[in-house]
């Protein structure tokens, strides 16, 4: 089942990414001579008019082969007006634009027909999953034990370099039982901490348990504010979104928790609040409203609220009618392709290490695993990797959909295309890169994926 849910992942993407060349292609006039789902031998294939349609054995990829596309190619007079190498620029930037452009749209009907059906669209927040500046720490937990503290700053376990919270949270769930050695930022000082993640057993959704390590951090516990209720008494204070309540009556306050106590006990008292706002700290009021709750006993007591919640390391999308979800899920596949935008930047700049990359292995278990959670998973894990590979494609690297933009930016500026020498030696260039980029990703999905499988099947 997993090989058959990762075909159908690729299938789609792939299909939508060459259905988008070839229906540009056919609309600018330009002949399509192929269009092949998949690269290699040809498996089966049918010709249609003009065009052979063809299904390929190697399935991570596929092409549409429009007349005149390769340099050199001999064309007759009759056709020279359907070739794609004769069309203007602006005809054949459209056509290798609509690749993306169809990938782009994949998501958008995806996460339009989610938001239809009243589901909501996640999106991360990319700063807080690369953050390891630990936001709080659990009373009697293995990180207590360990001394570590709200503020710390993790940035390396067992000497690896740790640059994201995914990596250090794999760190401690991959190692049970096990001392791990810490070196910790707090403030301007190294601090060596060891910690032994408390082993913890969970069971998926058929039932089969295992045991993971447990450190007790996390990143949402921070008295950030998130949200501001409308006319509720934090409104009514001048509180806002993003201001960190750092004491209460003079009491400090570190995390959320620590807030919420003392604002439910607080029910009708006028509180003095310290709030940290961008750096500037300022003195606010706020009496928390007197609010009926009903405990885990069946009594109902009396508790103060303020109308906040905190700062989440994710964004919502919801659709409030039917009507609305089309302009909503425009704002979900911006918001993703701005989060897709800022990871790239982040892999560029090292804010984010290359390690972080996956390839086909890892897509091919990420597949089988949000099917095996539901179709809504699986389906929000298509349109998530169709942005991905929109956006890849319009890297101005050679041989990707981005690099023939640019060979076709220089030849607008130029007025003329570039020789073949030189486009053969830039294609060369992208070729080589690409190639490095797929054994990175490979090597990673390796080491990530297959090394443990095989050191779990011969108990190394």
């Amino acid at each position: 089942m997993t090989l058959l849910w990762a075909l159908i992942l690729f299938g789609l993407l792939i299909f939508f990414h060459e259905l988008g060349h070839f229906i540009f292609a056919k609309l600018v006039g330009v002949k399509v001579l192929k269009f092949s789902l998949g690269f290699g031998p040809r498996l089966i294939g049918k010709k249609i008019g003009e065009t052979d349609y063809i299904l390929s054995a190697i399935p991570l990829g596929g092409y549409v082969k429009p007349l005149g596309e390769e340099p050199g190619e001999e064309i007759s007079d009759e056709d020279k007006p359907r070739a794609f190498n004769y069309q203007p620029v602006w005809k054949r930037a459209l056509i290798i634009c609509s690749g993306p452009v169809f990938n782009f749209l994949l998501a958008y009907i995806i996460f339009v027909v989610f938001l239809s059906m009243n589901l909501s669209v996640t999106i991360p927040d990319l700063d807080n999953l690369i953050n390891t500046t630990i936001e709080s720490v659990e009373a009697d937990s293995p990180a207590e034990k360990a001394g570590l503290r709200e503020n710390d700053r993790v940035i390396e376990i067992d000497g690896k370099t740790i640059t994201t919270w995914i990596e250090m949270n794999e760190m401690f769930i991959s190692n049970p039982g096990k001392e791990l050695a810490l070196k910790i930022k707090r403030g301007d000082t190294l601090v060596d901490i060891s910690i032994v993640p408390e082993p913890v057993e969970i069971k998926d959704e058929t039932g089969m348990g295992m045991v993971v390590g447990r450190a007790g951090i996390s990143k949402v516990g921070s008295s950030t504010i998130g949200t501001v209720v409308q006319d509720s008494p934090a409104e009514e204070a001048g509180l806002r979104k993003g201001d960190s309540i750092t004491s209460i009556d003079g009491m400090p306050v570190k995390t959320w928790r620590e807030m919420a106590d003392i604002i439910s006990r607080n029910a009708g008292r006028q509180l003095a609040l310290k709030v940290n706002r961008k750096g500037d700290l300022i003195d606010l009021t706020v009496t928390p409203k007197p609010t009926s709750v009903i405990d885990g006993q069946g009594n109902e007591t009396v508790i103060g609220r303020i109308g906040v919640s905190g700062k989440l390391p994710f964004s919502y999308i919801q659709s409030a009618s039917l009507l609305q979800a089309p302009l909503k899920g425009v704002e979900a596949v911006y918001g993703w392709s701005v989060l897709v935008l800022k990871s790239v930047g982040k892999l560029l700049t090292g804010a984010v290490s290359v390690k972080q990359i996956g390839g086909p292995i890892l897509i091919v278990d990420a597949a089988a695993r949000s099917a095996s959670a539901g179709m809504f998973d699986y389906f929000n894990f298509i349109a998530i990797i169709s942005i991905n590979l929109a956006i890849l494609n319009l890297l101005p690297i050679p041989v990707l959909d981005g690099g023939h933009l640019l060979f076709l930016s220089i030849e607008a500026i130029r007025r003329k295309p570039l020789s073949e020498q030189v486009m053969e030696i830039m294609t060369r260039i992208g070729f080589a890169v690409l190639m490095m980029l797929i054994l990175l990703v490979l090597y990673n999905d390796t080491v990530r994926i297959i090394v443990p499988l095989v050191q779990k099947f011969f108990g190394l």
